[in-house]
């Protein structure tokens, strides 16, 4: 039964690449999500807790390549459904952006941009949350107008009291 719903999943995940690379974030919840740029000293009124990890993509003969660190904020909307953002840089400082997005459950998606360009672009993918080790691991198909490329991330997070 766990195979037939993860090909399922999967099947309606890569049809609805096509749509979803159609969608973005409302300009106003996207105002309201990122009204300053996400720092780590400033945490927003909105904030449930903090994200912070890295991105990487997978080589299929050496592993995991990883290409950058990720922080930011998560707000809990509802039991497993609410929103984040945050910021992103290369490894060697040179490229940067903010993201921001949704989740719902498992499936997340949003939107990323790179610091001084008018560059931007969607992902859509999946979470898993393990609460027992406070980490997040997502997949995600990110996109722009040239490429689609995956992207892992691993994560910890912290529940603000």
């Amino acid at each position: 039964m766990k195979k037939l719903l993860a090909v399922l999943l999967v099947g309606v995940l890569v049809f609805s690449i096509p749509a979803v690379s159609s969608l973005r974030l409302p300009r106003a919840i996207q105002k309201e999500i990122i009204k300053t740029p996400v720092v780590r000293t400033d945490i927003p009124d909105w904030a449930d807790g903090n994200i912070s990890g890295v991105y990487a993509e997978k080589n299929e003969t050496s592993g995991y390549n990883i290409l950058g660190n990720v922080f930011g904020y998560y707000h809990i909307s509802w039991e497993n459904v609410g929103y984040y953002a945050g910021v992103w840089e290369t490894l060697d400082g040179n490229i940067s952006g903010e993201f921001a997005g949704w989740f719902f459950y498992h499936i997340t998606f949003g939107e990323y941009n790179i610091t001084g360009s008018n560059e931007t672009g969607g992902f859509i993918g999946l979470m898993d949350f393990n609460e027992s080790d406070m980490t997040i691991k997502s997949v995600a198909l990110a996109y722009n107008e040239e490429d689609y490329f995956l992207r892992y991330s691993l994560c910890s997070y912290t529940k603000f009291e």
